[in-house]
């Protein structure tokens, strides 16, 4: 028995087009409705997502790659960076030529030091901050855009708490807590409502979703997936832009 969906969303229940469409809508709904708990995964904020959320409310949100787990409006779980090495990352950053822009971010802040391209990029929830005087933030990611993955690579070196992800086909790097993975989140979610992980569905497309796509009971890929999801799925729906996630879930659970 199905006790829960997990899905990514960009590139996996978003269009292209960044919205989610009205026979999904429909169908996520009708999951709710059967008793099927539905929760968003993805490496966006809560910020970046307002609007998806304003859509559908899912039952859990989980954020930021996996650093923030919301049931409702309550934080059951937040795998964060700590405020020094938040600070000592961002100094690093601050001195690395190739490195143009930093986004540090929690559920309560979005700061950047590039704040025109950021708001045009990354959403308008941004406000500028040359992160040159000290605070005491514990950030959920810390993202980098920077022309040398070689850079990133050692800075990371230094922080083995936590972890470094480059974005696939992107020059957008994120810093995070090491056990801040959508994985881990998920499992966290579970013990929470006590549900085994073997009756949750999720769903994926990039490298982030790779372990809870492997680990839950069912893990599906969409078409548009990497290969490196594909490989670990036990199933392959169709596309984004196809609304694969949906006609997934209402040939096999509605």
């Amino acid at each position: 028995m199905i006790q829960m969906v997990v899905t990514d969303l960009d590139g996996t229940l978003l269009r292209n087009g960044k919205y989610i469409s009205d026979y999904t809508i429909s169908v996520l709904s009708e999951c709710q409705k059967k008793g099927i708990k539905i929760a968003f995964a993805t490496a966006r904020s809560s910020q970046a997502s307002f609007e998806f959320l304003e859509q559908f409310t899912p039952d859990v949100f989980i954020g930021y790659g996996g650093a923030l787990v919301i049931v409702g409006e309550k934080v059951i779980h937040r795998f964060d960076i700590s405020s020094t090495v938040s600070s000592q990352i961002i100094k690093e950053c601050l001195a690395a030529p190739e490195v143009l822009s930093i986004l540090a971010i929690n559920e309560s802040i979005a700061l950047t030091n590039c704040l025109d391209e950021t708001k045009s990029k990354y959403g308008s929830h941004y406000r500028y901050d040359d992160f040159l005087h000290p605070n005491d933030n514990k950030y959920l990611k810390i993202s980098v855009n920077a022309t040398s993955p070689d850079i990133v690579e050692k800075i990371a070196a230094h922080y083995p708490m936590c972890d470094m992800l480059r974005y696939t086909g992107e020059d957008l790097y994120r810093f995070a807590n090491k056990d801040a993975i959508k994985w881990n989140a998920v499992k966290v979610m579970a013990k929470y409502y006590n549900f085994d992980t073997d009756s949750f569905v999720a769903f994926g497309d990039d490298v982030n979703d790779t372990e809870m796509v492997k680990n839950c009971g069912i893990g599906i890929a969409v078409e548009n997936a990497i290969d490196k999801v594909k490989a670990v799925a036990g199933h392959i729906c169709a596309s984004n832009e196809e609304d694969g996630v949906a006609k997934w879930l209402e040939e096999h659970l509605l």
